[in-house]
């Protein structure tokens, strides 16, 4: 089943597979995980690798995910411009 990026901001992506919604972050050409603070990372265009770093309970509906990811996006966007 294919991976597509729903929305690309700062090092997050909101990402879809099958109806199933998911935050990654991006670094250092890697896709790692968000949650539970889970470390290992697959290459960046390995998207169809996923499952290999997200878990079925990292999965969510799209509101509950767009809802995450906006937070995320905002914190970032705070603490960048404290840092100036």
């Amino acid at each position: 089943m294919d991976v597509t990026i729903v929305a690309d901001e700062g090092t997050h992506l909101l990402i879809t597979q099958g109806g199933k919604f998911a935050i990654v972050e991006r670094r250092n050409n890697h896709l790692y995980n968000c949650h539970d603070g889970k470390r290992v990372g697959i290459p960046l265009g390995d998207l169809p690798a996923i499952a290999q770093i997200l878990d079925e309970r990292d999965w969510t509906d799209k509101v509950t995910a767009q809802a995450a990811f906006n937070e995320v996006v905002a914190r970032g966007t705070q603490i960048a411009e404290h840092m100036l």
